[in-house]
């Protein structure tokens, strides 16, 4: 490596790496291949044709910046950014792309430091460092700033696609082709309605929680199909991914967002069946967030009474006019209550509401003579115990 006598002339590195550009490249190239295991995979031609190119480019600039005593300025990372953009589409990690910038500066500086056999040569090739360090310090932020914002487009046309596939099932409209499209392959589905208390925040409140939901359902299956807002949304979650995760993610979910969380499920076992079994689990959640109930995952197995008598029919106007001689009595719905609640044991039916059990059995007596059903006969209190449940939706508008 000539040594410079003149400052005004290119540094003896420039010229060195200069004579020996294409070398030096498929050092570094070899390198990285050796070193980073995704670009190990690439096919050789792509190697050859493109890595290689790539590091000559690199060290052309650096060769550039060097004569000239500057730093990368954004233009100087066009081609950079072109081949982050290139990566982030294929797939390639941000870490595995990064990596490729400091494996290929190690190999060149391995590469000049075996030809630097003078100590003014190895003088010269340490007083490249500062330049090298900051060369770094603008290329690396640079790339990684290309390579997430094109992530976060991909992210988005990605989520947006299977929001618009997940409408198209939920409407039960044609929706092959777009599932084509994208390689999805349709099937059966769990259908879960996300309903939450209140929504989830507003403005920039909103994105923390956001992000958790859909890191939740993402964690739950990479495959879910969702249509979300603030306020809950749809899921649908291929019949192969089990379930059993779902309680947890809710769980998860509800402590981001600060609010309570319900989800109601249904199975469909066909494309064709998924909107009723939406419905189904739209009802079921609907009817959990009216009644109170905490957060959780429902099935039709946890709400089917109150599936049932939600449903305006003779029998729930027949229920609910059982319990219309109490409405001015809450005492005596009190007791009624009490008395259900602790399996008929009168004993602990009076504790709960801190009367002597001679005051309970006066209040079901009442009750008896009120409505013309006896709470204590085995055969009416199942009457008394549903028509509860229809008065408990009523009340609450469902």
């Amino acid at each position: 490596m000539p040594v410079s006598t003149a400052p005004e002339e290119p540094a003896p590195v420039s010229d060195f790496l200069t004579a020996h550009l294409s070398e030096a490249a498929r050092e570094m190239t070899a390198a990285v291949v050796r070193s980073v295991p995704d670009y190990e995979q690439l096919p050789r031609e792509l190697i050859e044709q493109d890595l290689i190119h790539r590091a000559e480019d690199n060290l052309r600039l650096f060769v550039r910046l060097l004569a000239e005593g500057r730093e990368p300025r954004p233009a100087d990372l066009d081609g950079m950014i072109d081949v982050a953009v290139r990566r982030a589409r294929e797939g390639i990690p941000l870490d595995s792309v990064l990596s490729v910038y400091h494996q290929g500066a190690l190999a060149a500086w391995n590469f000049m430091a075996a030809h630097a056999n003078t100590s003014a040569e190895r003088d010269d090739l340490l007083a490249t460092v500062p330049q090298l360090l900051r060369y770094l310090g603008i290329v690396i932020p640079g790339v990684a700033g290309s390579y997430l914002h094109e992530r976060q487009d991909l992210h988005w046309e990605q989520r947006e696609a299977k929001r618009a596939l997940a409408q198209a099932l939920l409407q039960g409209k044609p929706a092959e082709l777009l599932a084509e499209r994208f390689g999805i392959v349709l099937g059966g589905y769990h259908a879960v309605a996300l309903r939450t208390a209140d929504a989830v925040a507003t403005a920039d409140g909103a994105r923390p929680a956001m992000r958790v939901i859909h890191g939740e359902i993402d964690a739950l299956s990479p495959l879910a199909l969702t249509v979300l807002d603030r306020a809950g949304g749809w899921v649908l979650v291929p019949v192969s991914e089990p379930l059993a995760r779902l309680d947890a993610a809710v769980a998860r979910i509800a402590s981001a967002a600060g609010v309570r969380v319900i989800a109601g499920t249904a199975t469909a076992a066909t494309v064709s069946e998924i909107p009723a079994r939406a419905e189904e689990a739209g009802e079921i959640a609907r009817l959990a967030l009216g009644l109170g109930r905490p957060t959780g995952v429902y099935r039709m197995s946890d709400l089917a009474l109150q599936y049932q008598f939600a449903r305006p029919g003779p029998a729930r106007t027949w229920l609910l006019g059982l319990l219309a001689p109490l409405a001015e009595h809450q005492h005596l719905m009190d007791a009624l209550r009490a008395y259900l609640a602790h399996d008929h044991n009168r004993v602990a039916a009076a504790e709960s509401l801190v009367v002597h059990r001679n005051t309970l059995n006066y209040r079901l007596n009442r009750v008896a003579a009120l409505t013309g059903y006896d709470p204590g006969r085995s055969e009416h209190t199942p009457l008394f115990a549903a028509a509860l449940t229809a008065f408990d939706l009523a009340a609450a508008d469902l």
